[in-house]
């Protein structure tokens, strides 16, 4: 267990209230830090406390703008590691480059191994990351690391969905192949049957081809499992599958949600009852449409802070 009174939990811009709640958990302040930018665009950062001795864990999602927020990050560490702290931890909550961890096209960069390295190479003791989009990530990590996942959050919150109806009135869908190991433990954890989508995608980032429903999902309450959502493009597919296919409320489960281009828009408009998301990523005012539940990973993150051993 971590001693919590030779901690220093500091934040980076990209998701401080998610920051402020897991101190809150932890009955701890969040450390003094300077970080703004210069005329230029350039990244400053000042560290304003005496980390001499002392565990520091730093807290950043780099979603969108994820090249700034990655490079900010880089810096703080780099600031903490120069005033001798004993060990850093780096929480990341949502991992950039995540989807580039293997290559389409010869010429292309696995950017998600390039992450990685750099975060190896300012010289961090340990990564906390959670919802990986693919376990293909985890060989880059020369360093230790730990992988966790939001699971519980959604099985707490769906087994108070179920109460209110009936258990034979749901079915669990994983939405592509890559999602059916996930909604399979969904399942299993709720007790439901399981179904999926066979999706068939072009040689390009991005573009669906088609789809195929595997099972009969007609009068059941359908839930949707996936790491993150970004155009939104599988989910609304599949959510108009289901519903041609009779299916009754269609709920969505995501860890990220990026919610890239028009995705908020495409969802409004799809027959999906609601989106529950996690707040790995700080939502901006605008995406927060009344589909989307918001759920606080703080006290899943404040427990794995506590159970650190360094």
């Amino acid at each position: 267990m971590l001693n919590l009174n030779n901690v220093i939990f500091f934040s980076g811009t990209s998701n401080l209230p998610l920051a402020r709640k897991i101190a809150k958990n932890l009955k701890i302040k969040l450390g003094k830090i300077t970080v703004k930018r210069f005329a230029d665009d350039e990244i400053y950062v000042n560290i304003r406390e005496n980390v001499v001795g002392k565990e520091c864990i730093v807290i950043q999602s780099c979603s969108t703008p994820g090249n700034e927020y990655l490079i900010e990050l880089l810096i703080i560490v780099d600031a903490i590691k120069r005033l001798q702290p004993k060990k850093i931890v780096v929480l990341l909550p949502f991992y950039p480059y995540r989807r580039q961890e293997k290559k389409i096209e010869k010429g292309e960069s696995i950017t998600a191994e390039l992450v990685a390295k750099l975060l190896h190479s300012v010289g961090i003791d340990k990564l906390i990351v959670l919802d990986l989009h693919s376990k293909v990530i985890e060989k880059f990590f020369k360093f230790p690391f730990r992988h966790i996942t939001a699971l519980s959050l959604f099985v707490e919150y769906f087994k108070k969905q179920i109460k209110k109806k009936t258990r034979k009135d749901f079915i669990v869908c994983a939405p592509d192949r890559g999602a059916l190991t996930l909604n399979l433990k969904l399942a299993q954890k709720l007790g439901l049957e399981t179904t999926f989508i066979f999706k068939t995608r072009a040689r390009r980032h991005d573009v669906v081809m088609g789809m195929k429903l595997m099972d009969h999902v007609e009068n059941k309450n359908v839930i949707m499992l996936d790491d993150e959502i970004s155009t939104g493009g599988t989910i609304v597919l599949a959510s108009r599958l289901l519903k041609k296919n009779n299916a009754k409320d269609i709920f969505v489960a995501v860890t990220h949600p990026v919610l890239s281009g028009n995705a908020v828009k495409k969802l409004a408009r799809a027959p999906i009852k609601q989106l529950i998301v996690t707040d790995s990523i700080n939502l901006s005012k605008e995406k927060k449409i009344s589909k989307i539940k918001i759920l606080s990973l703080s006290k899943i993150l404040a427990e794995e802070i506590k159970l650190l051993n360094l």
